[in-house]
């Protein structure tokens, strides 16, 4: 599993988004697997970001949301498999909103 906290490009803390592979794949190019958010943030924060804060909550309340492995990206779908997004290296972009991630995997 890896896991990420969700800033928004002005460094408000968001949420966290983590990453399960279904193969035990390494995340190697090709692989699939479930992703989760967690929409986590003051009241001030999620009033400033209200854009990004509506996707990440909406996000939150989905399961069965997917991921796919592409070259040098990260491609995610909601429950339907629907693309809705992308994550590059610590960069994620979901409904055409865009985040900061900080990797967390080594610290938890």
């Amino acid at each position: 599993m890896l896991y990420f906290s969700i800033n928004s490009s002005n460094n408000l803390h968001l949420g966290f988004l983590v990453l399960m592979d279904e193969d035990d794949s390494a995340y190697a190019d090709g692989a699939v697997g479930y992703y989760a958010i967690k929409a986590q943030a003051d009241e001030a924060d999620q009033i400033a970001c209200a854009a990004e804060w509506r996707i990440l909550s909406g996000l939150s309340q989905q399961a069965g949301l997917k991921w796919h492995k592409n070259h040098d990206y990260v491609q995610l779908c909601n429950a339907n498999n629907e693309i809705i997004g992308q994550l590059r290296q610590q960069y994620l972009i979901l409904q055409g909103q865009h985040f900061v991630l900080n990797d967390l995997t080594g610290t938890l």
